[in-house]
């Protein structure tokens, strides 16, 4: 891939380093962690504001200038879609968001489901919080284990709930 292709890999080697270029190229980042874009932006709503304009915005990737100069707007309680031809920077539009390489203030959440969701019947949204209560009910259940295993003061625990209120306070949001 690329000329990357160390010599003399067995099949398992050589399908785990392909896995890793393929995770890196999902993730738009090269071989050191680093992001493939390059953006630009200046924060212009209050930082406290559950709306956010940032002014000034720019994202190039890979030398391509996808925009340039540009106002993203986002406001509290509105839903946004992004339509454009494949490969025109949508998903990378949301990547860069989502790694808060635009000046998003920190008490925002931000969430980025990176597949499809498998056909169902319920909405969008209804899809969403449904994998969350489906999570929650997991960290529950190793809540749940980690205690009868190690007890109340298994550092395993606090990470766990963590996330777990991570996912308490998102739903709460919605």
């Amino acid at each position: 891939m690329n000329g990357e292709d160390p010599p003399m890999l067995d099949a398992d080697e050589r399908q785990e380093f392909i896995d890793e270029k393929v995770k890196q190229l999902t993730l738009q980042e090269d071989e050191h962690g680093l992001s493939d874009r390059v953006t630009t932006g200046v924060l212009a709503s209050q930082e406290a504001s559950r709306d956010v304009k940032i002014t000034s915005a720019s994202l190039v990737f890979h030398g391509r200038v996808l925009f340039n100069d540009t106002t993203i707007e986002i406001n509290f309680g509105r839903r946004y879609g992004l339509l454009g031809e494949n490969g025109c920077g949508k998903s990378t539009l949301l990547k860069a968001i989502d790694k808060r390489e635009f000046p998003f203030p920190e008490h925002i959440d931000i969430y980025l489901l990176n597949e499809g969701a498998p056909p169902s019947d319920y909405g969008a949204l209804d899809w969403v919080v449904k994998q969350a209560e489906n999570e929650l009910q997991r960290l529950e259940k190793m809540s749940e284990d980690i205690l009868e295993k190690d007890g109340p003061e298994s550092p395993l625990l606090l990470d766990v709930y963590d996330v777990s209120e991570t996912y308490i306070s998102s739903h709460e949001a919605i």
